[in-house]
């Protein structure tokens, strides 16, 4: 991002990329001037905007809930109807696809690991389906 007038929080934001595309890094610039250097892999970046995505979803909701905008913003969600996944013949990683209601598809690749840490948080999230 380019610095701007000194104002906006955003114009304090810089982010690096490697030249092997493997890592970036992120810096954070405060008030006093002071640098908050991060770096992140690129699963790790992705969970960042992911984690942004989710954010800004939400500030849209709660904007549209409180009567401040006209229109919802659309958050580029994939309304999910089905998901299909199988062990990759080639590696260890887990592919896929999930299909959105209007028959988008998106493949799926990741390492059983990540699905493990996306399952848990989908469990966490969902009511109980029933109690016993």
């Amino acid at each position: 991002m380019t610095p701007g007038n000194g104002n906006d929080a955003l114009d304090k934001f810089h982010l690096g990329v490697s030249a092997d595309g493997q890592s970036c890094m992120m810096i954070f610039l405060d008030e006093d001037r002071r640098t908050i250097r991060c770096t992140a892999d690129f699963a790790q970046f992705n969970a960042f905007i992911a984690s942004l995505n989710r954010a800004a979803a939400e500030m849209a909701r709660r904007r549209l809930a409180l009567g401040a905008d006209d229109e919802p913003v659309p958050s580029g969600a994939l309304n999910v109807t089905f998901a299909e996944f199988q062990l990759s013949r080639d590696d260890d990683y887990i592919e896929g696809a999930l299909i959105g209601e209007s028959g988008e598809i998106v493949g799926i690749r990741m390492h059983p690991d990540v699905a493990c840490q996306l399952t848990r948080a989908m469990l966490m999230t969902a009511p109980a389906a029933s109690s016993c």
